[in-house]
């Protein structure tokens, strides 16, 4: 084990999106970066690009659904730095991967797509929580507004998203006392490769560029770098009187 006094910053689904954005974030405040995902070579990416701005990053190509996996990827984070102080759970199955009509959904995508959504982000926090306890870290989980609000052909979808708004405010109680937050990011839209494949919009089933120009008052998406800064500050000591709280960061789209 080296020694580690810099903090250690775990972000699942690091090799695209907001998480990659988090990755680079953490990095430029000091972190060490663990990036895990289930695509090689974006992770690889991430990594090399976080190396080259002088942090210390690894990637871990794994599947969060998988309990081994899962096992193997704490066992490094333990013998390579031997703490961890933020676990950002943003592993998830979005955009066309997780959509489907209600009537025609078969249970096995349904389940994939609870699994790891989550499940996996349920067992992360487990795995997490001796780490994070000796460290006083803390979990952001990385919610949606569809947690609120329905979409349609997402009723997996949504209905994960509900679910870790409800895991947020649930481990932060129990964990409060034992110096760890717990705290969740809900996004809107936002511009990311995987949005942008979207065809099929909110409420509406309009397009999601005109379905959200339409019904965000700020007129725009959000961007990926927008969403890593405020998970950036709920892990950090700026938040330090803050947990059990979904953050909502979309635009004003649930004024409506």
């Amino acid at each position: 084990m080296q020694h580690q006094d810099k903090p250690v910053v775990l972000v699942t689904g690091g090799g695209s999106g907001i998480g990659a954005a988090a990755c680079h974030r953490f990095a430029r405040d000091g972190a060490s970066i663990v990036l895990c995902g289930i695509d090689e070579a974006p992770l690889e990416a991430i990594a090399r690009e976080l190396q080259a701005s002088g942090a210390e990053a690894i990637s871990v190509c794994m599947d969060v659904t998988e309990v081994t996996a899962r096992q193997k990827l704490f066992e490094t984070i333990s013998q390579r730095f031997g703490r961890l102080d933020v676990l950002v759970n943003n592993a998830a199955l979005i955009g066309q991967a997780a959509m489907a009509p209600a009537e025609t959904q078969s249970l096995e995508h349904f389940e994939r797509i609870v699994s790891v959504n989550l499940t996996a982000a349920f067992a992360m926090a487990q795995l997490a929580f001796p780490f994070l306890r000796q460290s006083g870290g803390s979990i952001v989980n990385v919610s949606s507004v569809g947690g609120s609000a329905a979409q349609f052909h997402a009723a997996a979808y949504c209905a994960s998203k509900a679910g870790i708004d409800a895991l947020t405010r649930s481990l932060a109680l129990e964990w409060a006392a034992s110096g760890v937050r717990v705290n969740a990011l809900a996004p809107g839209d936002i511009q990311t490769k995987t949005t942008d494949a979207l065809k099929t919009g909110w409420k509406t089933g309009e397009t999601p560029k005109s379905s959200f120009a339409r019904t965000t008052p700020l007129g725009r998406p959000g961007t990926a770098e927008e969403m890593a800064d405020v998970i950036a500050f709920l892990a950090s000591p700026a938040a330090s009187f803050i947990t059990g709280e979904v953050l909502r960061a979309d635009g004003g789209f649930l004024t409506y």
